[in-house]
């Protein structure tokens, strides 16, 4: 919050021309970028985003994630080269947020339809709203369709020490092994 405080305060009164020029270009945004009508992903001007037009994407395997920024750290990562699903959030008691709040109809529809998906791959975070809602698409949306459900691991970052790690971190990694070949 300092920061950004620092960064309207400094446009504001040390270069207002670029604040209007940053104005009207945050302005244009809004107006061009939407949600994809297919992944509910970042797109401009209502069309397919770029990746559910990529027909040399992996077309029947799915990547769930709570939100469209979350697309993009995994397109970083270079590692995923199908296709997505932006829920919209997950699951939340506590802050009032139910399967109706969430673009779970819509997976379901997608895991109904054309696209013949295989696979979805739930890529939520590790806490109890993740696994809630990971539970609740198991059990819900996928129970009665032929589609495998895989999650993503969870571990210690890369570069880590393992006495710098919490103790859910660590449990995580536990969980998340896999056999050496």
């Amino acid at each position: 919050m300092r920061s950004a405080e620092r960064i309207a305060l400094h446009l504001s009164v040390e270069n207002p021309a670029a604040a209007r020029d940053f104005v009207r270009t945050l302005s244009d945004a809004l107006d061009k970028i939407s949600a994809c009508p297919l992944c509910k992903g970042v797109s401009e001007n209502g069309e397919l985003c770029d990746i559910c037009k990529d027909a040399s994407r992996a077309p029947n395997i799915l990547c769930v994630v709570e939100r469209a920024s979350d697309i993009s750290a995994i397109e970083r990562s270079g590692a995923w080269k199908g296709k997505y699903h932006v829920l919209g959030g997950k699951l939340s008691p506590i802050h009032k947020i139910g399967p109706e709040a969430l673009n779970l109809s819509s997976l379901a529809q997608r895991l109904s339809g054309e696209e013949n998906i295989k696979e979805i791959i739930l890529a939520l975070s590790n806490d109890i709203e993740g696994e809630a809602t990971c539970h609740y698409i198991q059990s819900k949306i996928v129970a009665d369709k032929l589609v495998n459900v895989t999650r993503i691991g969870f571990g210690l970052p890369s570069g880590s020490q393992l006495g710098f790690a919490d103790p859910v971190t660590i449990k995580s990694a536990l969980d998340s092994r896999k056999e050496l070949h």
